[in-house]
Parts: structure tokens; sequence; C-alpha cells
């Protein structure tokens, strides 16, 4: 979908004002039902028999149907083209029977949209796609497929430009991560037996998160009905905000300080292997902006499972082993990043003393397609490198009773070029921190951030930089 660059990340402050008002709606939600159903972490309970973590997600079951997804999805893709073509005028929804032939005939090609527009908005559009079909009670691997469609829907027929490598993978893979994540987080703020103005914003505020789902609950009238307060899984929400300090180049006299505002989900519990029955049963979501007159930093990092299950490795100590879905995307003025990614993970939490543990991580992950920007990128006419690739991280945290923790973690990333300045770029993001803790769920927080990156071109010198960063904050736990 090419439309022109947009300045999105001068609204990101809004957004994350937002998304925290949605974080205390569904905190406030899991309070209530954790006094009404004695709900456990790991499920709930009923007559002996353990109901699915998904099961208790849904407010109302209703019949599947495969047929309106599709009806959806074609009009979505109809209504973005008729704007786009009538009233924004863009040069390349003047679609004709020849461009459609064309396309066909042509085949795929690399596109020159901008870095927001490839990493960001088409795996959005992708998502919308997938919960067309998860609003109408279709499973996670059933609705796959239709944001695959709908993608390759629009770029043969909406688009009088040739289909797009890079659009093929990113709005379809990514958006079922986006797709899912914002329809279980949209599940969470439902709840259909509250009434008046707390209906209300529950309602508007879930329509904001997942649309589809707050349009399929409009025209079924499931907005307005009255039900059984809602029923979930267990999930933690973690909102810090403070100071983060960036050292351009990794030099004291050039830096700039940003205000920091973070949110964490954390849906599931990682260690009841037994409940994972469905894709993203458990899943981390972290967002955060930092904004500064001129420019802000913007981050989501989510990681959903696939399958896992325990792992015996050593006595007094529970193990994991797991396959995950996976999306970075970080954004700022002077570098951007970005990989989808299949990952896999074994995870080691061992007690060390009855007062202390450790936890520990490595995975390795196939990008499907990845991201990061190159100042030799502008030959091939856009900012940024892309292409496949791989990475790897590796990451341990030490708990502290009535202290807090200690933590490092280190990820590496490795892109293969197809598209922009030939060549191999690496990253690296290495976090070590500390969290004191203030009160029960109240955390004092310091963060040492180091990016670095290294590019190692065909037709161009090789490059090599590095910034670094301190960041100081609350953290609370809601």
């Amino acid at each position: 979908m090419k439309t022109k660059q947009n300045s999105i990340l001068k609204y990101l402050p809004f957004s994350f004002v937002f998304l925290l008002l949605s974080l205390v709606l569904m905190s406030s939600q899991s309070a209530a039902q954790t006094n009404n159903y004695n709900m456990l972490p790991s499920g709930l309970s009923t007559n002996n028999t353990k109901v699915p973590i998904d099961t208790m997600m849904e407010n109302i079951p209703f019949e599947k149907n495969y047929w309106l997804p599709a009806v959806e999805i074609v009009g979505l893709n109809f209504s973005i083209w008729a704007y786009s073509r009538y009233l924004t005028s863009e040069g390349w929804s003047a679609i004709s029977w020849q461009s459609i032939k064309n396309n066909f005939k042509n085949g795929f090609e690399w596109d020159l949209d901008g870095y927001l527009m490839n990493q960001f908005m088409h795996p959005y559009h992708g998502s919308n796609y997938f919960n067309l079909a998860r609003s109408n009670g279709l499973e996670f691997w059933e609705s796959a497929p239709y944001a695959v469609g709908g993608s390759l829907m629009w770029e043969y027929f909406m688009e009088n430009e040739p289909p797009s490598y890079n659009d093929i993978v990113n709005t379809p893979v990514t958006g079922i991560i986006l797709g899912e994540i914002s329809f279980r987080v949209s599940n969470l703020i439902i709840d259909e037996g509250t009434v008046g103005f707390e209906r209300f914003l529950r309602e508007f505020t879930s329509t904001l998160i997942d649309p589809m789902q707050g349009f399929n609950r409009l025209i079924r009238g499931d907005m307005w009905k009255a039900g059984k307060p809602n029923k979930h899984s267990k999930f933690d929400v973690i909102v810090s905000s403070g100071v983060h300090n960036v050292f351009f180049s990794s030099k004291m006299n050039d830096s700039k300080s940003y205000v920091a505002l973070r949110a964490d989900l954390n849906y599931g519990n990682q260690f009841s292997v037994s409940d994972h029955q469905k894709p993203f049963d458990y899943f981390t979501l972290h967002t955060e902006v930092n904004f500064a007159p001129g420019d802000n930093i913007a981050g989501i990092f989510a990681s959903g499972v696939l399958w896992d299950n325990k792992l015996k490795l050593f006595e007094n100590s529970k193990n994991i082993i797991g396959v995950y879905k996976e999306v970075d995307i970080h954004i700022n003025t002077v570098y951007k990043l970005s990989a989808t990614s299949v990952t896999g993970q074994i995870i080691n939490t061992v007690p060390l003393s009855a007062s202390v543990s450790m936890q520990n991580y490595f995975g390795l992950s196939a990008i499907l397609m990845g991201a990061t920007n190159s100042q030799y990128a502008s030959e091939s006419g856009k900012d940024y490198n892309i292409g496949p690739g791989a990475s790897a991280k590796i990451g341990v945290k030490v708990t502290f009773k009535n202290f807090g923790e200690i933590y490092s973690n280190y990820k590496r990333y490795w892109i293969h070029t197809l598209s922009g300045a030939e060549g191999e770029e690496f990253v690296g993001l290495l976090n070590i921190g500390i969290n004191y803790q203030l009160l029960e769920n109240s955390y004092l927080g310091l963060d040492f951030l180091l990016y670095e990156r290294y590019g190692d071109y065909k037709y161009f010198p090789n490059t090599q930089d590095a910034n670094s960063a301190l960041r100081i904050y609350i953290k609370q736990k809601i």
C-alpha cells in the first residue's frame, strides 16, 4: 500500500497515553475478577475441569463465519483504495484492467516506500485482515490465510505498481503478530457485565486497539448487549516513566535528554506450558516512547509462543524450550531497526538460595524480513536496507527477595541486504540494569544501553558507529 510518508512519530506521546488508559482498564477489570471469580494464575478450575486460557478470554461464543471476513477484507481494501483515489488522488491508485494484467505479468519487485510505511503501516494493515477473521470466531491458524489473501489482493489488484516482496512478508507475517496481540488485549478490556459510561469507555477503547473487532461487535449488536462479566487469563501490566539520555556516537559532550514512558504487558504464565493450548496463550509486549523537542524515539517489541514444552536440564530448576513468533521495531531520527522472526529459545530458572533466584535465556532467530537505515541506501532510492537474516539473544536476571533485581540482555542481528546498498548489516543491542524495590509493586530503575552497528558493503566503504544511553525511571506494577 503506497501512500505519502507521514510524520507518525509526533503522534506517539498521545498514543502512549491512550495505551496507558487501556492498561488501567485491563488492570481494574483483572482486580475485580480476581475477587469475583477467584481466578487462578494458570486458568480457571470449574468442577475439576481446566478451562483453556483462550476459552476464558471469549465473551459470548458465536458461530464461526468463514465467508464474512473474506467479504469484509474485500470491502476494506476497496474503501482504502477509494479514499486514496477520489479524495487524496494518490498516483498509485489509478488502477485499470491493464495495470492488473501488468502486475500479474511483471511479478514481484522491491518497492521504494519509506521506512515507517513498510515496517509499521503495512503490518498494521495486515493485522486488520487477520482480526476480521479472528473477530468472526476463527482460530489463530484459520485466520492467518485471510491476512495473506488480503495482502495478495492489494498487491495485485489495488495498485498500478508492481507487487512488492517486502509487503507480502511484512503485511501478513508481522500483521499476524500485531493482530493476535491487539485482538487479545481488546478482549481483556471488553466486559459485557458493565453498564453506563464504563461500558462505553471499554467498548470505545477496545475498538481503538482492534478496530475490526469493534466493527464486527457493532454490526452484531454486541456493543450494547448485556452479558456476563468477562473472564480472562492472568496478566501483568507494568508502566515506567523517567528520563532517557542518549550519548550520540557514545560521546559525553554530544547528548540529548528525553522524557521516557514505557509499558509492558505479560499475558499468561510463561512456565505454565500445559495451559498454552493455542498460539499466543503466552506473550509479552513492550512498548516505549521517548520524546524531546523535535525528536522522538519509539519501540515495539513483541513475542508470542507458538509451541513450548518443559525440558529437564538440572535439579531444582524450571526449564522451557519453545518456538516463538517475534517482532522488533525501533525508530528514532538517528537509527532505525526492525525484524520479524521465528525464534527458538531455551529459558532456565534456578533458585540460588532461599531469597535469591536466577533466570537465563538463550535464543536463535530466523529473520524473515529485517530492515535498518544506511547512509548508502539512498543510492537505490530509499533510506534503509532490507532483507532476511538471523539473530541471537542471551540474557540473565538475578532476583533478590525484598530488594529487587539486576539483569543484562544482549541481542545481535544480521540482515542480508536484498534491497538497498548491497552488503551485510550487523546490529547489536545491549541493556544492563538494576531495579531497586521501593514498595511492594514499585521500583527505582537504572539502565545502561548500547546500540552498535557495523555495515559491510560490497560497493561502498564499510561503516561502524555506536550510541549509548542512560535511563533512570520509576516502575510500577498495576
